[in-house]
């Protein structure tokens, strides 16, 4: 026996490593830097504005990545040593261009502006010989002011934003600063020869495409011969007029465009004259901070330096999230975290509009999603960032190689258990699915301890990655080999994950913020809590493990084990729920249908229309009571539950139906092009398959495994719950069938060829 177990996990070893993907990466080398892990344990402190602050320089250079300040100590160090610094992870409302992501800002929420950099104009300014306000006339009907920043394609961004996901508002910073009488203006561009771009008036503008003063023509730009493409920003022309600005409250946007002209030209420069060039770009870049901080009141004056595009095809490093750099206002050098976010370093584009609100005391609207930026105090910021950013870039190139050969391995054993089932001859295939059907359960809680371990390499990564699974599997199949019950392994690998993840929560999670089963602030989805795959993975993990403990255990107290069993659902209910832990709204949900109706099975309970109207209800009144404790914390604490709570009670049921739109567009999406929808469609296929055929064998698992087999209803209920209820709700729904299928493939070929162990 123990040999046949030897050669199931020699098997299982060849197939992890085709599974995991060995192959060469583009990740590098981890620096050798102080770790930013600790700080997850800090406590954040807000921004304490002046009572009478002063002016906000909002200065955006797009194409600026984390190396240029790390790699050029000698420019920038005066400037990163009085400031606090961050991550920016950039969302927006289709494709991650310019004209997107600066409006997206100016929103305070993700959304869509394609096609609309090119028509921010100076009030007098002329488009094919037509004065601009002439044109804002004619297409808003709306007077433009005396000395306004004009965008001309307002009503197209209006028009491509009406079904929103996210009911934001175009324009929503500056027209709340504007009805405060603040001012607002916005100078520079990014303008080549034979193109305009002036993406920073969608951030500065108002809902009327309006903003109060400023100048983006080519009045700031400088004819260089010797800079690609001819123009480059006017710096001395510039600082003179971000001097004058200071002399009242306000907000100035300045756009600094000299790296995204270069990424534009990037295709036809050789690399040492394109690197030179982008030297010669940070010194004035870094010349003008420097300038302009010994201008401000360090009390009063606040200065933003933000790069709104991440990627970019010529620059020196991925750029996946964007620098950001905060000085004056006494704020201290650190790290800039956000309650958006809660993660130290790393904030949301949408909280940028927030903070310049909080500035000037103001509240933030309900349509704007991000929450002012709070700072932590560190040294070494520049140094712990790069290290951060190595390991998030590390999760994020890894995370699409593993779990899909993951994936299609797992999808390769139900196909294999199915063909056991019905094919003759299969005796020698039976005798190494168990290991390997365990094998594939103990890859997700191996997914979230490997996170421990030192690993500076996709190949050092999933070795280890092997080892873990291999090692679990072969521990528990050789510690069980003489003395256990069928369902023994699957309780312990079970309950192994549960508790795994369980820990994790309430310890912060740690582990899932690293683990590639986890979030990642890169694709900017979710930051803390429990995401939907760990999700589904506690549910799916909860039920088949305790329904087969049960099961195991049936010559003990029954009462006794309900009893623990329903506080052990509880637990793991407030764990996905609570605001303070997982904050999954639609996992709470979930989870509670599941965990309910498991437990009402367990408890004998017959299901008809009046226990599931009791369900609902009890489901329900879960949810509001949670709702209502979220409600009552502090807006800089609230999660995402009461913050869309808080939304629909703003904007009115109709808001309830554009969470629903959200949900189902996206569910859509993964269905179509993500791998996750082939292990639930699979899944799913193969339990449909396994209730007709072979004929009678669910009655016989039903008989041996009553309780276990609720479990498997358990399971699948939540998958299907996980799907209604969650925006990536068919990627919950998988992770939890990770739990259904295997152990009931198993126990299905046990069922019919008992000679298999």
């Amino acid at each position: 026996m123990k040999r046949l177990y030897l050669r199931a996990i020699l098997l299982g070893s060849i197939i992890t490593i085709l599974a995991c993907g060995l192959w060469p990466s583009g990740i590098t080398k981890a620096p050798t830097v102080p770790s930013v892990y600790g700080y997850g344990l800090l406590k954040p402190k807000a921004a304490e504005y002046p009572p009478e602050p002063g002016h906000i320089y909002l200065i955006t250079v797009d194409r600026l990545v984390l190396q240029d300040l790390a790699g050029h100590p000698d420019l920038f160090n005066g400037i990163t040593g009085r400031a606090a610094l961050g991550l920016m992870s950039v969302g927006v409302d289709g494709s991650l261009i310019a004209e997107s992501t600066y409006a997206s800002i100016g929103a305070g929420a993700p959304i869509n502006a394609s096609g609309t950099d090119a028509h921010g104009l100076n009030n007098r300014e002329l488009l094919q010989g037509i004065p601009a306000s002439e044109i804002f006339r004619q297409r808003t009907g709306l007077k433009a002011l005396d000395e306004a920043v004009l965008q001309l394609d307002i009503a197209h961004i209006k028009k491509i934003n009406e079904a929103n996901r996210y009911s934001a508002i175009p324009g929503m910073l500056g027209t709340v600063l504007q009805d405060n009488h603040i001012a607002v203006s916005v100078l520079g561009s990014a303008d080549s020869n034979g193109k305009s771009a002036r993406p920073a008036v969608a951030l500065a503008m108002n809902k009327d495409g309006q903003v109060q003063s400023g100048d983006v023509s080519g009045n700031l730009l400088f004819h260089d011969p010797y800079f690609p493409g001819g123009l480059r920003t006017n710096y001395d022309k510039l600082l003179p007029l971000l001097s004058e600005q200071r002399q009242h409250p306000g907000l100035t946007v300045v756009e600094l465009g000299d790296l995204e002209r270069l990424e534009m030209q990037g295709g036809y420069l050789e690399d040492s004259v394109l690197q030179a060039k982008r030297w010669e770009t940070l010194t004035r870049i870094a010349s003008l901070i420097t300038q302009l901080l010994g201008q401000l009141d360090q009390e009063r004056d606040l200065l933003l330096l933000v790069s709104p595009t991440p990627r970019g095809n010529y620059l020196p490093s991925t750029n996946y999230l964007t620098p950001v750099l905060t000085a004056g206002c006494s704020i201290e050098p650190g790290l800039l975290t956000s309650p958006t976010t809660k993660r130290p370093g790393i904030i949301r584009n949408s909280d940028l509009a927030p903070t310049i609100l909080a500035f000037y005391h103001l509240n933030t609207p309900s349509q704007m999603y991000g929450r002012p930026l709070q700072t932590i105090s560190a040294d070494q910021n520049v140094t712990r960032l790069t290290s951060l950013y190595w390991q998030l870039e590390q999760t994020y190139q890894s995370r699409s190689p593993v779990l899909h050969n993951y994936v299609l391995v797992l999808l390769i054993l139900v196909l294999l258990s199915l063909a056991a089932i019905f094919l003759p001859h299969t005796n020698a295939l039976m005798h190494i699915l168990k290991p390997l059907l365990l094998a594939v359960m103990a890859v997700p809680v191996a997914l979230l301890l490997v996170t421990l371990l030192p690993h500076e390499s996709l190949m050092v990564l999933v070795l280890e990655l092997i080892a873990l699974t291999l090692g679990i599997t072969a521990a528990i199949n050789l510690w069980l080999v003489n003395h256990a019950n069928d369902l023994d392994p699957f309780i312990i690998v079970s309950l192994l994950t549960s508790l795994c993840i369980l820990i994790d929560l309430f310890w912060g999670s740690p582990l899932q913020k690293n683990s590639l089963l986890g979030y990642d602030p890169i694709a900017g989805a979710r930051f803390y809590g429990i995401g939907n795959e760990y999700m589904g993975v506690l549910i799916g993990s909860t039920i088949i493990g305790t329904t087969a403990l049960i099961t195991r255990l049936t010559t003990c107290c029954r009462k006794g084990i309900l009893a623990g069993t329903g506080l052990y659902f509880l637990i793991t209910l407030y764990a996905i729920a609570a605001p303070e832990k997982g904050t999954n709204v639609g996992g709470a949900l979930a989870g509670a249908f599941a965990l309910l109706v498991t437990f009402l099975m367990l408890a004998g309970v017959k299901f008809d229309i009046k226990t599931i109207i009791k369900t609902v209800f009890t489901v329900g009144l879960f949810m509001l009571l949670l709702i209502i404790y979220d409600l009552q914390r502090p807006l800089e604490s609230q999660s995402h539950i009461g913050r869309t709570a808080h939304l629909i009670l703003q904007n009115g049921p109709g808001e309830i139906i554009n969470i629903i739109i959200r949900k189902v567009s996206m569910n859509i999406k993964l269905i179509k092009y993500t791998i996750w929808s082939r292990v639930f469609l699979a899944s799913l296929a193969s339990l449909v398959i396994l209730f007709y055929r072979p004929v009678g064998v669910m009655q016989r698992i039903f008989s041996r495994y009553t309780d276990m087999y609720i479990g498997f209803i358990g399971v699948t209920t939540a998958s299907i719950m996980a799907l209604i209820f969650n925006d990536s709700g068919v990627v919950a729904a998988a992770t939890a069938m990770i739990f259904g299928a295997p152990p009931l493939l198993y126990l299905v070929i046990r069922s019919l060829h008992p000679e298999v162990h």
